[in-house]
């Protein structure tokens, strides 16, 4: 039988297959495996190891009872050669797993359409994720899993082998002894009573997985392009990092960022300032890497302008205010409005550049269910006009007014006849913003029991609240002009 493994194990390897025999081959504990693999080198080493493992079962006559579940979660937004390199991979894992049966079933989980990284930056309009929000990894990965973990185990009970390393972080180390479970190599699993984690290579450094997957073939992971990849995402010469992944000085020492630079997800903002990835990719000459770039740069400082200047007063998803209600007196900011997500002016020409990057590159990079579901938000906040539709046919993206749900439709037309018959009157429009007035309309017509609770600001009360966001703390004096009560009290009178 052919071993996608070079038979020459350390005595780390050795140890990680015996663990993973031990869990496999207990027939007390008859749960499945299942191999969280994102394509990166700590994961692939754990598939290398698992698949190793089966294949010495067999060859030793083992009954190889259990499935082994191997889930890959597409972001719908990663770089073109992590893609590439990802779908690669899991066809060679099918087709490696049919010619030796092997009883490993391969899944690819996508984000639902209105989780995806487009509709929650243009559509909804949610910041870009930081360490204190890092809503991305849940939405685009966490939540497409546990899912489809749900649906593959209905009783929450597997074992999940994943590459978690302790020298990645001592916080990350502390919350893995925190986990043990006493008296077994496992972990405890917070999000399933019933299943518990596996990480055979717990305590492996960077340089470790290297060396050991530089011992395989690419028979199942083309091995070399993954190290080319990390390689040249760390903006460092390929054959620099090969020295030193091979035995060299350690990569721990800091001198090189080789084993450690990250790829995926091409408009990362968890990078904050600069995506040194992006920036290596494009040194080593990917095609197109420049116009992602400049995109993903743009974005990201036109999101940086300050809040009064990238913010909505209110919240996109209740379309309410919300106040600093946290230290008393001694928090500046305290009963100042907080910023919500980002303005709608700024998606729509964020929207436009996304379009224009497509048709450039003449690849899928926003599809049609993603543009309906971000002209739905927007209508939600006044855009009667269709602009992201508008856009799309500009744009070569052939979308109709017919293409919007059926309720939408008609929510819209209720929505303009207010707007025209109510609203449209020169005093109102001296005051309030076009897009409030809009706003109010829409907003009466889906939700016409808690419309009088949502914030439609005038057009000085909006400036004031945006002074103060400039200023960085709540003003003392009171602002006196016409407030968004006046226009709710003006509405309810006429309509």
């Amino acid at each position: 039988m052919t071993f996608p493994i070079n038979n020459l194990q350390s005595l780390k390897s050795l140890s990680s297959m015996a663990l993973l025999s031990k869990y496999y081959l207990d027939t007390e504990d008859k749960r499945s495996f299942c191999v969280a693999f994102s394509g990166g080198k700590d994961s692939t080493a754990v598939l290398y190891l698992v698949m190793h493992m089966l294949l010495e079962l067999k060859e030793k006559k083992q009954p190889l009872h259990k499935k082994v579940y191997i889930i890959n979660s597409n972001t719908l937004a990663e770089l073109p050669p992590v893609l590439e390199h990802l779908h690669n991979t899991l066809r060679k894992i099918e087709d490696y797993a049919i010619k030796h049966n092997l009883p490993i079933i391969v899944e690819e989980v996508t984000p639902e359409i209105k989780h995806t990284l487009n509709v929650q930056l243009l559509g909804v309009g949610m910041p870009p994720p930081s360490s204190s929000l890092r809503w991305c990894t849940d939405k685009l990965k966490v939540m497409p899993i546990d899912a489809r973990l749900k649906e593959i185990f209905t009783d929450g009970a597997f074992i999940s082998v994943i590459g978690t390393r302790s020298d990645e972080s001592s916080s990350r180390a502390e919350r893995m002894d925190r986990s043990s479970v006493q008296g077994t190599d496992l972990k405890l699993n917070n999000r399933y009573d019933n299943a518990s984690n596996l990480m055979p290579i717990e305590d492996w450094t960077t340089k470790d997985v290297w060396e050991y997957l530089f011992k395989q073939s690419n028979e199942l992971v083309d091995v070399d392009f993954l190290w080319k990849l990390y390689s040249d995402a760390s903006s460092k010469d390929a054959s620099e990092c090969t020295f030193v992944g091979a035995g060299g000085k350690n990569i721990e020492e800091g001198k090189l960022g080789c084993g450690t630079s990250r790829f995926g997800c091409w408009q990362c903002y968890m990078v904050r300032d600069k995506d040194k990835s992006l920036d290596g990719l494009l040194k080593s000459g990917y095609d197109n890497m420049e116009s992602y770039k400049e995109y993903r740069d743009w974005f990201w400082h036109k999101s940086q302008e300050g809040w009064e200047n990238t913010r909505d007063v209110y919240a996109h998803n209740h379309q309410n205010r919300a106040y600093y209600n946290k230290g008393g007196d001694e928090n500046p900011k305290f009963g100042m409005t907080m910023p919500k997500g980002l303005r709608l002016s700024l998606r729509k020409e964020a929207f436009e550049k996304m379009l224009i990057l497509q048709n450039t590159l003449q690849e899928e990079l926003i599809t049609k269910d993603e543009i309906i579901l971000i002209q739905q938000r927007w209508v939600y906040e006044g855009d009667f006009e269709l602009k992201a539709f508008r856009l799309a046919r500009k744009y070569g993206v052939e979308l109709k007014y017919v293409d919007l749900p059926t309720g939408l439709k008609k929510e819209l037309r209720d929505a303009k006849r207010i707007y025209r018959d109510k609203l449209m009157i020169k005093e109102l429009k001296s005051v309030y913003a076009i897009a409030t007035l809009k706003r109010l309309a829409i907003q009466y017509v889906a939700k016409p029991k808690k419309y009088n609770s949502k914030f439609f600001p005038s057009k000085k009360e909006e400036d004031f609240i945006r002074k103060e966001w400039s200023n960085g703390f709540k003003k003392n004096t009171e602002y006196g002009g016409l407030k968004s009560e006046y226009l709710v009290q003006y509405f309810q009178g006429v309509i």
